[in-house]
């Protein structure tokens, strides 16, 4: 009621209703604070139209009018201290360091035995946008508004990547395609199995939100394999049909994994997450896995003796002597474990000094092979050591025929020498 006020005495009682304005602030988890008009210098400054107000309302009904009709001219008239206002609101209770907790993106789980990949949703926080909450704070003052929810105006700074996110579901799913693939190898008896477990090391996430395979993990896999079950020129303890036991160095016989294709081929089938057995990609086989990778099918050469065994499915086919290479001439047959490289019929071999046609060859060291030698009227003994091949073993023809006619490609040729045979 401004009845019998003057000027004056009405502005100072408009005034002080502005002071004891109050804004009550509502955040998450219940926090609350509430700033009043006082603190702030909040006034009306009617720039000397106040009379002029005055005068254009019924005296009576002037309060209603001045906060109803005349709403929006007096509120435009509003003032107050923008840096007082700033430094009130960071004092609350909402920016205090115990009641902040940053916003936290959603993101991918790490690979867990049986469940996969999960997304792990992401937490809103209670971290604020002051620019965005001081503007909303000032356009809810100069509405003279009581109350202002700070989730309402959107004043928290939010994650930047919700559970919802497209691209992270994407991933997620992508993820567990590839881990999901289960890649068995049997190596006789042993197995190795490939899953999630040794795939997900393998795999990450680039910067862009794509799936990353590491074929370098792909690769140190497949060396591992190639490292365990390679026997390729391995030290081999053979138990010769003298009833001795010996080891035999060197050679080409074995498992040879094809290491960059083995690379190439699992990479293909981990990314399409197959679950298979799978045949490692060799450049060469040996007869089985384990220790002894010969088997009970080789062809047994002793040097020492100028004889040699040949034993298929653990039965003797055949045996014979022959003549080996010119000792005399440092022509000597190498000894170790080879396999059978190719099986030819009326062959002709050629050398720096000789073309020799042949009805039966096998070679297994190079150029060195089993053949028959029809223009030897005798085998074994010492014939040999002066009188020896270039580095074949020269056979009799009927008993090479029955080599010929017996024995498969990647057969074991073991040879040796065994002093006292």
């Amino acid at each position: 009621d401004t009845s019998n006020m003057t000027v004056e005495q009405v502005d100072e009682a408009i005034q002080a209703q502005f002071k004891t304005y109050s804004l009550k602030l509502e955040g998450k988890n219940s926090l609350s604070s509430e700033i009043c008009g006082e603190d702030f210098d909040l006034h009306v400054n009617y720039d000397g139209r106040l009379e002029e107000l005055l005068d254009t309302q019924n005296s009576f009904l002037w309060p209603i009018a001045l906060f109803n009709k005349s709403k929006i001219e007096i509120t435009s008239m509003l003032e107050y201290d923008e840096d007082l206002l700033k430094d009130l609101i960071l004092s609350l209770d909402f920016f205090q360091k115990e009641n902040v907790v940053e916003p936290v993106d959603a993101y991918i789980s790490d690979y867990k035995k049986g469940i996969g990949y999960e997304i792990i949703p992401e937490v809103s926080g209670t971290q604020l946008d002051f620019e965005l909450l001081f503007a909303a704070v000032k356009d809810v003052i100069n509405n003279l508004e009581p109350g202002l929810s700070l989730e309402g105006a959107d004043s928290y700074i939010k994650p930047k990547v919700t559970s919802k996110s497209p691209k992270l579901i994407q991933a997620v799913d992508e993820l567990n395609s590839i881990a999901g693939a289960e890649i068995i190898y049997e190596f006789g008896k042993d197995t190795e199995i490939l899953d999630g477990i040794k795939i997900s090391e393998w795999l990450s996430i680039s910067e862009d939100g794509n799936v990353v395979l590491d074929e370098s993990g792909v690769k140190e896999y497949v060396d591992y394999i190639g490292k365990t079950y390679n026997s390729f020129g391995r030290t081999r303890t053979f138990q010769t049909s003298y009833g001795v036991e010996i080891k035999v160095k060197g050679g080409d016989y074995g498992w040879w994994l094809n290491r960059p294709l083995e690379v190439s081929e699992l990479t293909e089938l981990i990314l399409a997450g197959e679950k298979m057995k799978k045949k490692p990609a060799y450049f060469q086989t040996a007869q089985q896995y384990g220790d002894d990778d010969i088997g009970n099918t080789y062809v047994e050469v002793n040097l020492t003796a100028q004889h040699l065994f040949f034993y298929k499915a653990g039965k003797l086919i055949m045996e014979t002597d022959f003549v080996s290479g010119n000792l005399s001439k440092n022509y000597g047959t190498p000894t170790g474990t080879y396999p059978i490289k190719h099986k030819g019929r009326n062959a002709t071999l050629n050398g720096e000094d000789y073309s020799t046609p042949v009805d039966y060859w096998l070679p297994f060291n190079l150029g060195i092979g089993f053949h028959d030698a029809p223009w030897r009227k005798e085998f074994g003994g010492e014939i040999y050591k002066t009188s020896g091949s270039h580095g074949c073993i020269n056979m009799p023809p009927e008993q090479a025929k029955i080599m010929f006619e017996n024995i498969q490609w990647g057969t074991a040729v073991v040879v040796y020498e065994l002093p006292g045979s």
